[in-house]
């Protein structure tokens, strides 16, 4: 069973996140910044971190270069709803190494989608 690690500093988002992905059989572990994040994913080791790039303490682009300094075998969905300066902050995550990315506010039909493809359905999982 897949365990998923939501990063967020918005708690309403982390709910949400967690609801529709429990709902569909996922383990879900919360962090509310990139520092957090990372103490959780090496004592918990998630096949997949959902992580907003925007996040206090540490960001999630510093999040990413650290996991991937570290050779940290997780699977990343970046998140954001803003650009940085006229930049496509996602596009930056992805260059910097996230395996996915999703822009908010999105659907929980595009989050489970997201899901599937990088870590795979519950159902698959069970077969």
């Amino acid at each position: 069973m897949p365990l998923i690690l939501v990063a967020d500093d918005d708690e309403q988002v982390r709910n949400w996140v967690r609801s529709v992905l429990e709902a569909e059989g996922y383990r879900v572990i919360e962090a509310e910044d990139g520092r957090q994040a990372l103490l959780v994913i090496e004592r918990e080791a998630p096949d997949l971190v959902i992580l907003d790039v925007y996040l206090p303490v540490q960001d999630g682009l510093e999040t990413i270069l650290k996991l991937h300094q570290a050779r940290m075998p997780v699977k990343i969905l970046a998140i954001s709803g803003q650009p940085l300066h006229g930049y496509d902050i996602l596009k930056v995550a992805a260059a910097f190494g996230a395996h996915g990315l999703l822009e908010k506010p999105f659907s929980a039909g595009l989050l489970l989608q997201s899901v599937r493809s990088l870590v795979g359905s519950m159902q698959h999982r069970a077969a």
